[in-house]
């Protein structure tokens, strides 16, 4: 796991890397695994452009909600899904620390926005568009959502509703906790609260091919641009971006890359210069984690305490 925190001049506040969801949901022992669809975490250009852009800069440093409440709102879906959605992200703060999500009004009824807002809904705009344009699951990181316009999403989840149905209203608990749905869920989560790549840990960076991967997240199914690809794969790039926003930043690793982190990507074992044996490979029998390792709830913590 890594971690980069701001220069006293900008607060000390951390920004955490623990990585975007599979881009390939690889089982351990498959080699060349499908690719599941929709593309994960193909943040739209016009949004990625919102979020990095620094004449947009509203004051605050590093990624980190400054709390205690961020709020969540939802524009189309199926209402009965959003319990679901609501119980997978509240398991990063049902753990402790000082942030609540809050995903209703105070009457109760689930907090919606549309895309005729001139202000902001919601902290965290959720959407399930389908369109070339921002299809796929994906998620501004941290504070960087209040940079995106009020009548945008700043996270997506494409065609999940379908997925979802079938696990409403308690139906089928436990194929729902080991599904990739549950997993999408805590990932994109894990980075609307500043988390971000796990595969961004030096171990991962120095055995991941780099341009196979970048290059093959431009082709399809996925069809990133490479400013796209660059952000989500290379260090140094995301790096660049989040300095934009968030001041000098000092980095810190932990020695060993987390296998076992909801945040960390899944790719052929053809990506990695040591192949199945590569830090970098998820751990979990499904190729991607259901749920989130100790890593990942200690980071959440040590940020929002």
């Amino acid at each position: 796991m890594k971690s980069c925190h701001a220069s006293k001049s900008a607060a000390q506040l951390s920004i955490l890397l623990a990585g975007l969801l599979t881009t390939l949901a690889s089982a351990p022992a498959i080699a060349d695994p499908p690719m599941p669809a929709p593309p994960l975490d193909r943040i739209p250009q016009g949004i990625l452009d919102q979020m990095t852009d620094s004449t947009k800069a509203i004051g605050f440093p590093g990624l980190k909600w400054p709390g205690p409440r961020v709020t969540v709102a939802f524009n189309g879906g199926d209402p009965s899904i959003y319990p679901l959605i609501e119980a997978a992200a509240s398991e990063w703060t049902s753990q402790g620390g000082s942030l609540t999500l809050s995903f209703k009004r105070a009457d109760g009824t689930w907090r919606t926005w549309s895309e005729s807002d001139l202000t902001r809904a919601a902290d965290i705009r959720i959407g399930f568009f389908t369109d070339p344009q921002r299809d796929g699951y994906w998620s501004a990181v941290g504070l960087l959502a209040r940079r995106v316009n009020a009548a945008e999403p700043t996270m997506n989840y494409g065609n999940l509703k379908t997925l979802l149905l079938p696990f409403k209203n308690g139906a089928n608990p436990q194929g729902w906790r080991n599904s990739y749905s549950h997993s999408v869920i805590l990932h994109e989560f894990g980075h609307a609260l500043g988390l971000s790549h796990e595969h961004f840990h030096p171990k991962c960076q120095a055995d991941l091919k780099l341009q196979n991967a970048v290059y093959w997240l431009m082709g399809a199914p996925n069809s990133w641009t490479y400013q796209q690809a660059l952000f989500n794969m290379d260090w140094p790039t995301y790096l660049n971006a989040m300095k934009s926003q968030a001041g000098t930043l000092t980095v810190s690793s932990s020695p060993n890359s987390d296998r076992a982190s909801v945040m960390l990507y899944s790719f052929k074992d053809s990506f990695y210069k040591t192949g199945a044996a590569s830090p970098c490979r998820p751990s979990g029998p499904s190729g991607y984690a259901t749920e989130l390792s100790a890593q990942d709830r200690a980071y959440y913590l040590a940020n929002y305490r």
